[in-house]
């Protein structure tokens, strides 16, 4: 197998070849010396600043995984429109690399092993070349069917528990990298799918691991490419359907179309359920935009990127709350894992749920451990506002607060901007210095916490209606 690096750091490249070369002795690895691929390749492991700059473009119809630092839902999004196997975040541990090529190379290796083959053919058997390419068609009608287990690491042991089942006609199993596709030659249908109903129990008997099975009977003599692209399609409604299922199919799957951005509306409604910590109101959101869905169904892709666009509104509470602690910041990663990589939609809300009400409630604890925030900003003012150089950034360190946050909380309890209450402090420290010492003007403005004597004429007089030397005659 020969893979192909596309990445900007030169010693991360390096760095990868030697990974991938150590692993498998007959891997062939190559690093691209520029953005342009001019190298026919198995594989491509391609940096998304690549993928996501103007011009630049892979070959059609190509395996490639993404590397990136990025965790937007524009990476994902441009990842998943452009059918990437998957996309490793960084720092992504050596052994998630290693899995994901291994299991392209088993279904790169299982996808050629039968092209590759001089074994003369059986007459009418079909092989991988028939569903892979050409426009061969069966003899006889055919019935299709797709099994997928919840683990992949279960894909040999149902291999070998298909070979054994007593199946009513001649059939051929075909090994993917995350499903088992069989095809019969079909005589009678409701004898194979009470086959695979006694197949679908004696499984469950033996593995804790799900099975969902698809059967598919084709009665319009479909080229065998064409079923397989219609079978891998089913595949993809595993999103929807989940695990422990065994259904027969009888139309064609279509996607429909979808916006996968939140509207500006549904923005407005994500902030404000966020800032009232509504987690009730939330859940209910997430449910009915995502667990009501009707057939014909959107792409699962689509629904991700949707997902995604949630999970940016999301970033944009932690930062304005300053919740994002390592704890925190490891429970975003995970989320944002789960969604572009867990198969089943329905466990993705329900990782999305939880996170968020842990979220909202560690926001409540923080806002509880806070206390009166007015007394304790107004403390630090009394403290500090002889320092010219403090403000509300200072300020908000001092707290652990970012500054946005703190601006607007204390406006929002104490009634009034933070830059007024300081500034109100400095104007009546500037007033008893005034009233009850011989300082100079300048002084007196340098010692309340002004930068310049000018500016602290002006801002005095704002306040006072009169200039500093005026009210200082005023008590004399």
């Amino acid at each position: 197998m020969k893979i192909l690096l596309l990445v900007k750091d030169s010693l991360e490249a390096q760095g990868l070849k030697w990974l991938l070369t150590s692993q498998w002795s007959d891997m062939q690895v190559e690093i691209a010396k520029n953005a342009n691929v001019t190298t026919e390749a198995d594989l491509y492991i391609v940096d998304m600043s690549y993928i996501l700059a103007d011009g630049f473009e892979l070959p059609p119809q190509v395996a490639w995984l993404g590397i990136s630092s990025e965790r937007t839902f524009q990476t994902v999004y441009k990842a998943l429109s452009l059918k990437a196997e998957d996309v490793l975040f960084r720092p992504f541990q050596p052994d998630r690399l290693i899995k994901q090529v291994q299991q392209i190379r088993y279904r790169w290796r299982n996808e050629r092993a039968q092209l590759k083959s001089t074994v003369p053919k059986r007459e009418e058997l079909v092989t991988y070349e028939n569903l892979l390419v050409g426009e061969s068609r069966a003899e006889h009608l055919v019935l299709l069917s797709l099994i997928a287990p919840s683990r992949a690491e279960e894909l040999d042991h149902l291999v070998r528990e298909l070979e054994k089942h007593d199946f009513p006609t001649i059939y051929d199993i075909f090994p993917f990298s995350d499903f088992v596709l069989v095809v019969h030659r079909l005589r009678e249908i409701q004898s194979l799918q009470e086959a695979y109903s006694i197949f679908f129990a004696q499984w469950k008997r033996q593995s804790d691991a799900l099975l969902t099975i698809y059967l598919y009977a084709d009665e319009r003599h479909t080229s065998y490419r064409d079923l397989y692209m219609k079978m891998r399609r089913f595949h993809e409604r595993i999103f929807y359907d989940g695990y422990d299922i065994l259904t027969v199919e009888k139309d064609d799957l279509l996607w429909r179309d979808m916006d996968p951005f939140l509207s500006p509306l549904e923005q407005r409604e994500w902030v404000e359920m966020l800032e009232k910590r509504q987690v009730a109101a939330i859940r209910q959101w997430m449910e009915q935009d995502f667990l009501t869905l009707e057939a014909p169904f959107p792409d699962p892709e689509m629904v991700r990127v949707r997902l995604t666009s949630i999970l940016a509104q999301i970033r944009r509470y932690m930062t304005a709350n300053s919740l994002k602690t390592q704890k925190v910041e490891q429970a975003y990663d995970s989320l944002f894992e789960t969604i572009i990589r867990e198969p089943v939609m329905y466990h993705i809300v329900q990782s999305f749920t939880a996170f968020i009400s842990e979220l909202l409630q560690t926001s409540a604890d923080e806002s509880k451990r806070e206390g009166n925030l007015v007394e304790k900003v107004q403390e630090r003012i009394a403290a500090n506002y002889w320092d010219a150089t403090w403000n509300l950034a200072a300020c908000a360190d001092e707290l652990k607060l970012h500054k946005s946050t703190l601006s607007r909380k204390y406006a929002m309890e104490a009634g009034e901007p933070f830059s007024d209450a300081l500034l109100r402090m400095r104007i009546e420290e500037a007033k008893r210095l005034l009233t009850e010492t011989d300082l100079s003007i300048a002084e007196v403005s340098s010692s309340a916490g002004f930068t310049h004597s000018t500016y602290f004429s002006r801002r005095f007089k704002e306040e006072t209606g009169m200039t500093p030397y005026q009210f200082r005659m005023k008590w004399v």
